[in-house]
């Protein structure tokens, strides 16, 4: 392998990374297409499907990161877990921050006390930095393909022992399971994402978060050996499509006695995410060959390569908007309310407006592009 970066990868990153903004900025869910809503608590809509095909394509360029062939392997990758887990708290936390410097009724005082009552230790970035962390170590110690495949399997079927186990009559009831139990009893109601029962990034769910970045490793050394660099005579890319074909069937077979649940990031919701990751990225290897397709999807290329750094400014940026009040509301929502809603296409006008900010974040990333600006995080 050459130092330059692999396409389908960016691409792959890009688009994972899209439809996560797209999810994240809606200006109000009631009028949001409900394939871009998260899912309750069992079901998967299209924006479920962005985090783990995230953490799977991380698995997958693990196989390729050049800084893991060196001795100093460890120390990196700990340290960039743990820039990773600083990121996420800050994501958390920040907006109390603008909230204090931007209204004029809420102090930097409320602001601290705020912190100290509702300090939310995991988030997004916190999970992609365990999971980094411990699925990384894995990889450097075992490398070929079956044995992660083996110990991803092993992993899920751990997480799915515990829920039996700690509940054999309802393993995975809503007010009733152990991954709730963790996040009540570790961290505390009040330190859950919106103080809800459970934190959909809790620290149960990051077993199987592991188990779809190993699957990640799996496609990547699946592909490693990238000599026919054509969707036709790929045999790699061929088996890929095959393997994620293989991996939908087995998530349709567990999920007859366990549910696919993406808040709780069950054993199936792991095999089918990694199953559409496999089988997309396969299609995508082979379109990236194609001077077309390359065009096409050059904007989520450039996506691709400054993910984190998007994901950040995306975070901060809405964040922001909504701690700075304008006529009474959050600037964020009277931009919308004045330029974009209307109430005989509600529907369109929320998309419309959400989609122009994702897209002015892929300009952002075309400037960076331009300039050869390459954030790693």
């Amino acid at each position: 392998m050459n130092n330059k970066r692999i396409i389908s990868i960016d691409i792959f990153r890009g688009l994972t990374i899209f439809i996560m903004i797209l999810g994240n900025l809606s200006p109000d869910s009631r009028y949001t297409y409900p394939t871009l809503l998260h899912s309750g608590w069992t079901g998967v809509n299209i924006i479920d499907i962005a985090f783990p095909a995230f953490i799977f394509i991380m698995g997958v360029s693990t196989v390729f990161a050049h800084s893991l062939r060196h001795t100093d392997w460890l120390g990196k990758v700990i340290k960039r877990a743990i820039i990773l887990f600083v990121l996420g708290l800050l994501v958390n936390h920040l907006p109390l921050v603008f909230t204090a410097i931007f209204s004029t009724d809420y102090t930097f005082a409320q602001a601290g006390n705020d912190f100290l009552t509702y300090f939310r230790p995991f988030g997004v970035l916190q999970r992609i930095a365990l999971v980094y962390l411990i699925g990384t170590i894995i990889f450097q110690g075992v490398s070929r393909p079956w044995p992660l495949f083996v110990i991803s399997l092993f992993l899920m079927g751990i997480s799915s022992v515990g829920y039996y186990l700690y509940n054999p009559a309802e393993p995975y009831n809503e007010i009733n399971n152990i991954s709730l139990y963790i996040d009540q009893h570790i961290q505390g109601i009040s330190h859950n994402y919106m103080q809800a029962l459970y934190d959909p990034e809790g620290p149960y769910g990051t077993i199987n978060a592991t188990a779809t970045m190993l699957l990640g490793c799996f496609a990547g050394q699946t592909l490693n050996s990238r000599q026919g660099l054509s969707f036709a005579d790929n045999k790699n890319t061929k088996a890929l499509f095959s393997y994620g074909i293989v991996l939908l069937l087995i998530s349709w077979g567990w999920s007859q006695w366990e549910i696919i649940s993406k808040p709780l990031w069950t054993a199936p919701y792991v095999l089918s995410m990694a199953g559409i990751g496999m089988i997309s990225l396969s299609l995508l290897e082979g379109l990236s060959h194609s001077i077309f397709f390359r065009f096409i999807l050059h904007p989520l290329r450039v996506l691709g390569q400054n993910p984190i750094f998007v994901y950040l400014l995306s975070e901060w940026g809405l964040a922001m908007l909504f701690a700075i009040p304008h006529s009474g509301e959050p600037l964020y929502l009277w931009l919308y309310h004045t330029y974009f809603f209307t109430e005989a296409s509600a529907f369109t006008s929320t998309f419309t407006y959400t989609l122009l900010w994702d897209l002015g974040f892929v300009i952002l990333a075309e400037i960076m592009n331009w300039k050869n600006i390459v954030i790693k995080i």
